[in-house]
């Protein structure tokens, strides 16, 4: 089987690259640097092509579709950027651009369609356990219609037959991205109110380990039939409270000052609301098929990436500067 996987030098496709070229799987990439890719992945020059693709002023390479039956979109601009309406914009116009490109290079062509969304289009709100098949309403946060909006356009795509199955992610925890943009934070000197333990509301982060978030992406791309959303979260929430103790530990300091809301959307943007949402997000029809996590509980994942960043930390320092590669990083038994 070929699969067709686009946005290919994210955290995620890069990550989900490797997965399946290590299964061996042939695999077609769209990047507006197709040299970069294929130098990443030289040692499997035999099962991968690329293919440059500039969605504002070109059409979709007609070529790179011939014999796909699989397409992760994983293309678009980063969700979790500035807090503004041009933002917001660039977000769902990027997504609804390549969709109709999309759409109209495959005309009646029929493929299976797995496109990364978020669980963002729920908004932020406190509300009771939302799994795939809970009604979703027009939200009121803007981020979230903008989002909901380039879903819809995505699925337009099926009106030729196609399936096309909308990944929502949560908050995918690997190197760099959101835990980094936190620890940035903390470490200048800054960090975020988290409600109390006996909040009526705590503030939950839908989240989702890497490993596990390309483990499903690979196993939509095997599936058959998976047509409409899919909740790409752990089981377990990661609890905003947990997650600030947790960084406080990691990065040492005397003081910090405790934004409030408005003002950490001026440093982080989007990502404050994340920090502060109340909705449980609840990955049903992967609990239901079975799926197999290997971090069900988030705050594992960001345990373990605390201590990478320690130790590579520790490791770049000069030698008679090295102190214990873990400190500041609690160890679990």
């Amino acid at each position: 089987m070929t699969i067709l996987l686009t946005g290919a030098t994210g955290l995620i496709g890069r990550a989900l690259t490797q997965a399946l070229l290590d299964q061996g799987q042939q695999v077609r990439l769209i990047t507006r640097r197709p040299h970069r890719v294929l130098e990443a992945f030289e040692q499997f020059s035999s099962l991968v092509q690329a293919f440059e693709w500039h969605p504002r002023t070109e059409p979709f390479p007609q070529q790179a579709l011939e014999g796909v039956e699989r397409i992760v979109h994983l293309m678009g601009e980063p969700i979790y950027g500035a807090a503004t309406r041009a933002a917001r914009e660039r977000i769902a116009g990027s997504r609804r651009t390549t969709a109709k490109a999309l759409a109209e290079a495959l005309g009646r062509q029929k493929i299976h369609l797995i496109v990364a969304s978020s669980v963002s289009v729920y908004g932020f709100r406190a509300g009771p356990p939302v799994t795939e098949s809970s009604a979703l309403g027009r939200p009121k946060n803007k981020l979230a219609l903008a989002l909901l909006a380039a879903e819809e356009a995505a699925e337009q795509i099926g009106a030729n037959g196609s399936t096309v199955s909308s990944v929502r992610l949560g908050m995918v925890l690997g190197q760099g991205g959101f835990i980094e943009s936190l620890r940035q934070l903390q470490a200048s000197g800054f960090t975020w109110r988290a409600p109390p333990p006996e909040s009526p509301n705590p503030a939950l982060i839908p989240a989702i380990d890497l490993g596990d978030a390309v483990s499903l992406l690979a196993w939509l791309a095997r599936a058959r039939g998976v047509a409409g959303p899919v909740h790409a979260v752990a089981p377990e929430p990661l609890s905003s409270r947990d997650l600030k103790d947790l960084l406080e530990e990691a990065v040492p300091r005397r003081l910090r000052v405790a934004l409030p809301r408005l003002a950490l959307r001026r440093r982080i943007g989007f990502l404050a609301d994340v920090l502060y949402g109340c909705q449980q997000i609840v990955p049903q029809r992967l609990l239901d098929a079975g799926f197999e996590f290997e971090r069900p509980n988030p705050i594992d994942s960001v345990h373990a990436l605390l201590i990478e960043q320690a130790a590579a930390e520790a490791a770049a320092r000069p030698a008679t500067k090295r102190g214990s590669p873990l400190m500041g990083v609690a160890q679990k038994d």
